[in-house]
């Protein structure tokens, strides 16, 4: 799956609620202890973004400035809404390494994260990694 998407949820939230009150499409929703998503606890909703395996950083992250400028106001309210208390754009980020590779670090540009704050969201990276090596690595034992 990919999490190159805005969602928004938490415990006292009321997704239909909110759904009369927005012009944001919505792409996916869910209810507090409907079996199935990512989050038991919670009640939400999701705006699909693109597909952030086909999809480079760069090319995300504009594709996301673009949408939080257009929709400023609308996320605005989305974030504060009534039993919001999770909001977040999700950036996916598919890296390909080998064994030499121990660790890595990364972060919005300064024009995602402006938008970001415009908009009071947390920028959020998906790193999912896949393995290249020729050898097979041995991990210490835990003694």
């Amino acid at each position: 799956m990919s999490n190159f998407e805005i969602f928004a949820h938490g415990e006292s939230f009321i997704p239909n609620d909110y759904l009369s009150s927005t012009i944001l499409k919505i792409d996916r929703i869910w209810h507090k202890g409907e079996a199935g998503h990512d989050h038991p606890k919670s009640s939400g909703v999701a705006i699909h973004l693109g597909n952030g395996y086909e999809l480079n950083v760069p090319e995300q992250e504009r594709i996301a400035i673009n949408y939080l400028t257009k929709y400023n106001d609308e996320l605005k309210e989305l974030g504060y809404y009534s039993g919001v208390s999770a909001f977040i754009l999700g950036l996916q980020y598919h890296l390909k390494i080998d064994g030499s590779i121990t660790g890595f670090c990364m972060g919005p540009t300064k024009e995602l994260m402006e938008c970001a704050l415009r908009v009071g969201i947390e920028p959020t990276f998906y790193v999912t990694l896949e393995h290249e090596c020729e050898y097979e690595i041995e991990y210490p034992k835990n003694v």
